[in-house]
């Protein structure tokens, strides 16, 4: 029995669909059945093209794409554009890397490598021999493991959640996540992920972390929430009758999160007298502890991460001072979305998939240069979160369809939100002009010492001389 699956290629403009419906008699020699292929064309020019080619439904998908040759700019719509279609589709996915120029040939290949593609995708190269007049098509064998290719395994067996594309265009983006899965691959320490509040702290914890650490499960604690009397029992357990109300044992989380990874998040939030307990579990090896009221040592396996909207001075100032230790050894900040404008119209998409609800809302959001000017312009105080606000308010004004006027109600409504916050938090240090820069350069060095790890990489970033740098911190 053939096996059915779905073909992605580009259009060949100077053969026209011929390539194709060879590549597809060529991929039913071997007893793989095209069932439906997304054919990729260049949008702008005028072509006649069927509705099906050798027995298989043909979905055109017109891209606008000035130059062919553009290497980056092939890669980047095939990842906003054909990357979240193809994640949609149950089955097999090959891909004919033939067709189109050879920059539309090198992004398939990148694509691969970095595993952007569902697991299990085939890649195929097709040839045509002038003299026998046949095609061949053949496997590319062209595996290249990488972290990206881990952590896109996430995002692909959950197409419609709302994950940052790891393969990020801004360069503190891309530094931050490099930091990550290089410190997630350290078993045994402890990591630490700070940034501000919605920057997806935690659905980075749960999903590229938890991949690069090969643990699967994931027990979350709001330390925000802990009620300061019960915190103790809560993580370590207790035993029957260890205080009023103790009516039965108590496993703890601890326990639950052994084998897998417990995420303490806005762990700021600990109760002191709690914060001293996990320094004896941290420093022990074998993640010893004792639950309230027994009189036995209980051991785990799990490997710990911590989460917080502090930033380091702040941490260092709530957290007891040997535990802060124990925990700033791999420390990795998100940066905000107002630092990571080349993404955020792929941070769009992916927000917006993921709040549509519903066959009638339209897969691809809107995007316009008013749209952009309004995210770029913006300060982004919730981050992810004012990207959600936008897109339910898009889809309350929009409720048949995208219009200018809906739209504009809509960013005019978000606008008016977003702006308020913003303009409260802002703060310029004290006192003289010469008070107030000496002020910001003095946050502005350690921001980029904890944004790029050390001083010599924050000096390279800012383009300065690493002198100026410790010197602006020491003139505070």
């Amino acid at each position: 029995m053939p096996e059915h699956g779905v073909l992605l290629c580009w259009h060949a403009e100077r053969s026209g669909t011929d390539v194709l419906e060879r590549a597809v008699r060529a991929l039913r020699n071997r007893q793989i059945e095209i069932v439906r292929v997304l054919y990729l064309v260049q949008a702008g020019r005028e072509r006649e093209l069927p509705s099906e080619v050798g027995g298989a439904e043909l979905n055109v998908i017109e891209l606008q794409l000035d130059d062919p040759t553009k290497h980056s700019a092939i890669y980047d719509l095939v990842r906003l554009r054909v990357l979240p279609l193809i994640n949609g589709q149950n089955m097999q996915l090959h891909i004919n890397v033939s067709p189109g120029t050879p920059a539309m040939h090198s992004v398939w290949l990148i694509l691969h490598a970095g595993g952007a593609f569902p697991e299990g995708t085939r890649l195929w190269s097709s040839q045509f021999n002038q003299e026998t007049k046949r095609t061949r098509i053949d496997p590319v064998d062209f595996a290249v493991t990488t972290y990206l290719s881990e952590i896109h395994k996430y995002s692909q067996v959950e197409p419609n959640l709302a994950v940052y594309e790891p393969d990020a265009k801004a360069p503190n983006r891309r530094a931050a996540f490099d930091r990550l899965a290089r410190y997630s691959k350290v078993m045994g320490a402890p990591l630490l992920v700070l940034g501000e509040r919605g920057t997806g702290k935690t659905r980075l914890v749960e999903t590229i972390v938890a991949t690069l650490k090969a643990r699967s499960k994931v027990v979350t604690v709001p330390c925000g929430g802990l009620d300061s009397t019960l915190a103790e029992s809560f993580l370590f357990g207790h035993r029957k009758g260890a205080f009023t109300g103790a009516a039965t044992d108590r496993s703890g989380v601890l326990k639950e999160a052994d084998g897998g990874i417990l995420f303490l998040d806005e762990v700021q939030d600990l109760p002191p007298e709690v914060q001293r307990k996990l320094v004896r579990v941290l420093q022990d090896r074998m993640r010893r502890y004792r639950p309230v009221g027994s009189d036995r040592e209980e051991s785990v396996d799990l490997e710990l991460v911590c989460a917080s909207n502090l930033s380091v001075e702040k941490l260092r100032e709530k957290l007891d001072a040997d535990l802060f230790d124990r925990l700033s050894h791999l420390a990795v900040m998100i940066p905000p979305l107002r630092e990571c404008l080349e993404d955020v119209q792929g941070d769009w998409g992916k927000v917006w998939r993921e709040c549509r609800q519903g066959g009638n809302v339209p897969f691809d959001p809107p995007w316009s240069e008013e749209i952009r000017t309004c995210l770029e312009q913006s300060q982004l105080p919730g981050n992810l979160r004012d990207l959600q606000r936008l897109a339910v308010l898009v889809m309350a004004w929009c409720p048949d369809g995208f219009t200018q006027a809906g739209l504009r109600s809509a960013l005019d409504e978000w606008t008016r939100w977003i702006l308020s916050p913003a303009q409260e938090g802002l703060t310029l240090g004290q006192g003289t002009r010469a008070n107030r820069i000496d002020w910001f350069c003095s946050k502005l060095a350690m921001w980029a010492k904890d944004q790029y790890g050390t001083w010599k990489a924050a000096a390279e970033a800012l383009d300065c001389d690493e002198k100026t740098l410790r010197s602006d911190v020491k003139s505070k």
